[in-house]
């Protein structure tokens, strides 16, 4: 129990840090990257609009002041770029590669062509688009397809440094998050059973406290038990000492549930082998058959044979058993009890249904909670304590299974994968 928790309290807290790293990290690099290409792009633009070549900024500065967060005086030494001059049936008129080394003439016209045909299909896309990235000889240009007023031309900017550093910033900041979440689980893993330890200590106080007062318990009702059955030796039964004996049987019954309950809770007192979960579910059903017949209610049976799953034989055979008599308490007159037990790749499936037309306004999620009961009366005529279900969903849990319930036109299903 105290394992698992502990698993559960660094597998959630791990999940929390990993989706913060994620966000704030995937917020940084957005940012980082937004921020680059609006330097790009603002470049770009600028070129622009001074018809493909950059002008002395110290001219330019009262004129273009939104360009000035990323342009200085030295921003036409700084920027490698070019332009090539295109008339409108694309062919070259003129170019301009002063402020370039890495490309050559007919480079420059070629790199010309493969922007246009890219702006050609994003049009055709419908998503028309006039920057791009093109890469050759290991750098990258991002151009910017303009119209002046002398034709058209394209700019190609060396972005190289520029994608890069985002490149770059992308995986320093996956490495600062792969060294943070493992600093934070090794963090977790040696101050979680700090963490834990009062709730196990709270836990464990309860299941002691079940445990001792059902053994101090027993001991009245043994006497009320014996006392009982000297009273009907000597005055004979009647239906007093009837009814006494019943709620000491019911209250006896109560609390052997309940100490099994409070043991369920730790997987580590199951010792699980190989078990015929066929010949167990098969003598769990024909140990009910005489009630069912005796209520007029029908059971149908579906077990393949050779079954067989990690377990432990007392608690599959008590696992089956609660599910059928459940089946069976609630089923509805002349209705009918269906159990299925079928192998399904390495698993077995377990299923256990019944007629119930009530059950639309019931909360089948809430079956598996401790001590609840479909009808709250004191009353009520179906015998039960409301903790055999969840003493079930328990089991299914120790056997490292699944256990699940729903409604569906008029039926009750109890569906178990181990």
């Amino acid at each position: 129990m105290a394992s698992k928790m502990r698993k559960k309290f660094i597998g959630i807290a791990s999940l929390a840090v990993f989706i913060v790293l994620l966000i704030v990290l995937g917020i940084v690099n957005i940012v980082s990257a937004t921020d680059v290409y609006t330097e790009i792009y603002g470049i770009l633009d600028y070129i622009d609009e001074n018809d493909g070549i950059m002008p002395d900024y110290a001219d330019k500065v009262s004129k273009y002041k939104k360009y000035a967060e990323f342009l200085t005086v030295e921003s036409q030494y700084e920027n490698r770029y070019f332009t090539i001059f295109m008339d409108e049936n694309s062919s070259v008129t003129g170019m301009y590669l002063e402020n370039i080394a890495a490309i050559s003439d007919s480079e420059a016209v070629e790199l010309a062509g493969t922007a246009e045909k890219l702006s050609a299909v994003s049009k055709r896309l419908g998503n028309y688009k006039v920057y791009g990235n093109i890469s050759r000889k290991g750098l990258t240009y991002t151009y910017k397809i303009c119209t002046g007023d002398n034709g058209r031309f394209v700019v190609f900017l060396d972005s190289t440094q520029r994608v890069r550093n985002i490149h770059n910033m992308i995986v320093f900041t996956l490495y600062i998050g792969l060294v943070s979440m493992l600093l934070f689980i090794l963090i977790l893993v040696i101050l979680s059973s700090r963490v834990i330890k009062p709730m196990m200590e709270s836990h464990q106080k309860q299941k002691e406290f079940i445990t001792n007062a059902g053994h101090e318990l027993k001991t009245p009702i043994a006497i009320i038990s014996a006392n009982t059955e000297v009273i009907e030796m000597t005055t004979g039964k009647n239906e007093w000492t009837e009814s006494t004996m019943n709620q000491v049987k019911r209250l006896s019954g109560l609390i052997n549930d309940l100490i099994t309950l409070a043991r369920m809770d730790e997987a580590s007192d199951l010792v699980l082998e190989n078990v015929d979960y066929s010949k167990e579910a098969r003598e769990v059903c024909e140990s009910f058959e005489s009630i069912v017949k005796s209520d007029e209610k029908s059971l149908d049976v579906h077990i393949d044979d050779g079954i067989i799953v990690k377990a432990e034989k007392k608690s599959l055979h008590t696992l089956v058993n609660i599910l059928v008599d459940n089946a069976v308490k609630y089923c509805d007159d002349n209705g009918n009890v269906s159990v299925t037990l079928v192998k399904k790749g390495k698993q077995s499936n377990l299923h256990v249904s019944n007629s119930y037309k009530d059950g639309a306004s019931v909360d089948v999620k809430r079956f598996f909670d401790r001590f609840y009961r479909e009808d709250e009366s004191h009353n009520s005529s179906k015998k039960g304590y409301g903790i055999g279900l969840s003493m079930a969903k328990g089991i299914v849990e120790a056997f490292g299974g699944r256990i699940s319930v729903s409604y569906a036109a008029g039926v009750i299903s109890f569906n178990v994968v181990i």
